[in-house]
């Protein structure tokens, strides 16, 4: 019961405040979108790219609990983002960048400091980027299958892929994992034709 409840309600998660963007593009679940500059509070760890958002959260959800300079409480957003931190092919180093955004009514000079070394706080530039949405869990045979799909839909629109994958996670842990919203999301840029 409880699931049919989760699937027939708007659940309370859903109003997570999110990172701002237009959709330039629309096509059979495929988007094209320009995000706003943005800041988020990030931290790196060194896992499989499964378990990096897991072992992440408890470092970063201390900073919004208070866990700050002002000790100030900051609402929860969403998604969790986790990128590839390290250099070179395949991510020889093995680090993940994980990343909760902040709140767009926090200006840059009310920012709390984190108190935590490893939480870092970092702003992120204007970005187009290609994504795809699913639900269920983020194994890595379906995330190669979004990923090629999202690959092939970038290349017929004239774009080439210009940075790491971005995976997105929208549902707290709680959320049954057949109910859970992700997203791949790559940075991409125009094709310049000679």
């Amino acid at each position: 019961f409880t699931i049919i409840a989760l699937l027939f309600e708007t659940p309370a998660w859903a109003e997570y405040e999110r990172p701002s963007y237009k959709v330039v593009l629309k096509e059979d679940g495929l988007e094209i979108r320009d995000y706003a500059p943005t800041v988020a509070i990030e931290t790196q760890v060194l896992a499989s790219r499964r378990d990096a958002a897991g072992e992440a959260f408890r470092s970063l959800f201390n900073y919004i609990s208070g866990d700050n300079t002002a000790r100030l409480e900051i609402p929860m957003t969403s998604p969790v983002a986790q990128t590839q931190a390290g250099k070179g092919p395949g991510n020889v180093s093995g680090k993940w960048a994980i990343r909760f955004f902040l709140p767009k009514n926090l200006s840059d000079e009310n920012i709390p400091q984190p108190l935590q070394k490893d939480v870092n706080i970092v702003t992120l530039a204007a970005q187009r980027f290609a994504s795809v949405s699913f639900k269920g869990t983020q194994n890595d045979k379906k995330v190669a299958r979004y990923t090629a799909q999202l690959r092939e839909f970038i290349a017929l629109k004239g774009y080439r892929v210009a940075g790491e994958p971005v995976y997105a996670f929208y549902d707290p842990p709680f959320v049954p994992w057949v109910l859970r919203d992700n997203e791949i999301l790559l940075p991409i840029r125009k094709v310049e034709t000679q």
